[in-house]
């Protein structure tokens, strides 16, 4: 209907300001058209999704799973018409997943890749250095852990989880606080953060992310500043060789003109 409204009435029909057909027109214009670019322009919106205890992102009320590595951490998601990939901190593309359709709600797409690997022993590896990751408080912390709970892995993941919701300092010090008093689980880790702590929003632990991230980025290419010193011949150099100021001339010495030389006062 479209395609047939612009061949038949839109293209043909003479505008009222350029007083010629839109038909006509574009076919003096398209020699000095330039052509579409090779890729669409990419208008995908992106936004930052926390990873849930049991390894998803939420979006628009269905669950899309990502590597059980990163629970608790705040990801970008980028939307497409049909597609939603998350990336990792590094920006590299972790997963991507077929869209649910819009109207579809409570669904759930899940990639057995992105599961724990059924090796216990590897599971346990893998949550020992993302608690040293946090510091050696940490690391202290879930040995406790380990020791004291049966179900000590899945205590860890909910801990872990707990990043995007409250602070790292406010969880070191609540993890730091329970290796003190030998409190060693989930619940008392609750307990401490709900009675010291304060919530942060997603956009808060994003940004901490991104400070823990800076420091690293700064050590790649470390450039330290110049002493003042090494800037002392410039001022110098332009000290020598500027013009010195113009002396005003003194009206006493000018000559007088010849139409008036001789005459009497």
């Amino acid at each position: 209907m479209t395609v047939h409204w612009l061949a038949e009435v839109a293209d043909v029909r003479v505008h009222r300001e350029t007083k010629q057909r839109p038909i006509d027109r574009h076919a003096e214009e398209k020699p000095h058209l330039i052509p579409l670019p090779a890729t669409p322009y990419e208008v995908a919106p992106v936004e930052y999704r926390v990873v849930n205890v049991e390894g998803f992102i939420v979006y628009q009320q269905n669950s899309y799973s990502v590597p059980w590595r990163h629970i608790g951490l705040a990801l970008p998601v980028r939307v497409t018409e049909i597609e939603l990939i998350v990336y990792g901190p590094g920006i590299d593309e972790i997963a991507r997943h077929r869209l649910f359709p819009r109207g579809q709600t409570g669904q759930r797409s899940e990639q057995a890749a992105h599961r724990p690997v059924a090796d216990l022993r590897q599971q346990q590896n893998l949550l020992q250095e993302r608690f040293a990751e946090l510091g050696p408080i940490a690391a202290r912390f879930f040995e406790g852990l380990r020791a004291a709970q049966r179900h000590s892995k899945e205590q860890g993941f909910k801990i872990l989880a707990l990043q995007s919701s409250y602070a790292r300092a406010d969880l070191l010090a609540a993890l730091e606080r329970a290796v003190r008093f030998g409190a060693y689980s989930l619940g008392a880790i609750e307990r401490i953060l709900a009675a010291q702590a304060k919530p942060q929003s997603v956009l808060d632990a994003l940004a901490e992310q991104e400070r823990r991230r800076l420091p690293a980025h700064l050590r790649d290419n470390p450039v330290s500043p110049r002493p003042t010193t090494e800037y002392g011949h410039l001022v110098e150099e332009a000290t020598d060789h500027a013009s010195p100021p113009e002396t005003p001339a003194d009206p006493a010495d000018e000559k007088p003109n010849d139409d008036t030389t001789g005459r009497s006062a």
